[in-house]
């Protein structure tokens, strides 16, 4: 009796085969149908998305803003550090001393409120709206009342960028010149992931009324000149490919896939 029922669902099962294999094959199908959607569909992993104009940071002959030489004025909050050639006493954070720069564990003073900072031997001294270059030369006319010759190294500590997307390590860079460089940034950042949109990079820039400008990191031509130079500020976003998204439903779907081949090859051996 048992030879004869396992005989019979073998049977059965012989006969049935054919049409669950087609079955199975077409839900195979099926969950190669979201893929193909997917590639031709607008990316979820895409930021700061616009329908203005973008500006091409090589610009023109007519100069663009991203190109203009660019000299960031002092602002209240800004931490600055002050050197004075051979007089490390009334200086503040000496590119000569023995102390260090670096904002987490150096000497450092921020501007108030009232734009000024205090000094030693000077007293307060207003800095905010001036340039790091004009600051400099009204602190050198400040202190050559007291030191003959002044030389004055001025420098902001909290100058930073942020860089989003596809990069290994995204977050805020700082640096204490006006401008930075985006391939030193990108360096920062421990380069592109393997997703990363490079021909696409966006530069947002502004926070009142912020624009957008658009790098092309695999042409040359487009890191020429103050096009590839970042004020502080900027945000960098190096957007992802669709084969990001593609990837991982890939990924998602590949044990359903291998469990469905599996049914199938025993379908197939049964069926033979």
């Amino acid at each position: 009796m048992l030879r004869t029922g396992v005989a019979c669902n073998i049977s059965d099962m012989k006969k049935e085969s054919p049409s669950l294999i087609r079955a199975l094959y077409r839900m195979r199908l099926l969950l190669l149908l979201p893929l193909l959607v997917l590639m031709n569909s607008c990316n979820k992993y895409t930021l700061f998305t616009t329908n203005q104009p973008v500006t091409n940071a090589t610009g023109s002959s007519d100069q663009s803003e991203s190109q203009a030489v660019y000299e960031k004025p002092l602002a209240v909050d800004d931490k600055v550090t002050i050197s004075v050639w051979e007089h490390d006493d009334i200086s503040i954070g000496s590119v000569h001393g023995i102390y260090s720069m670096m904002e987490e564990n150096g000497k450092w003073l921020s501007i108030d409120q009232f734009g000024e900072v205090k000094l030693p031997q000077v007293g307060n001294v207003k800095l905010a709206g001036l340039t790091i270059r004009e600051a400099t030369l009204y602190l050198e006319k400040t202190y050559s009342k007291y030191i003959q010759n002044p030389i004055i190294n001025l420098r902001v500590l909290n100058n930073q960028v942020t860089i989003l997307g596809e990069v290994r390590r995204p977050g805020n860079y700082s640096f204490s010149s006006d401008n930075i460089r985006l391939v030193d940034i990108v360096g920062k950042a421990e380069g592109f992931t393997e997703w990363a949109k490079t021909t696409q990079i966006k530069i947002i820039r502004g926070a009142d009324k912020p624009s957008e400008y658009q790098l092309d990191y695999t042409n040359i031509s487009s890191l020429a000149g103050k096009g590839g130079y970042l004020r502080p500020g900027d945000v960098i976003y190096v957007p992802p490919t669709k084969a990001k998204s593609a990837d991982k439903i890939i990924n998602k779907m590949i044990p359903i896939a291998s469990f469905i081949t599996a049914i199938v090859l025993v379908f197939t051996v049964v069926g033979e």
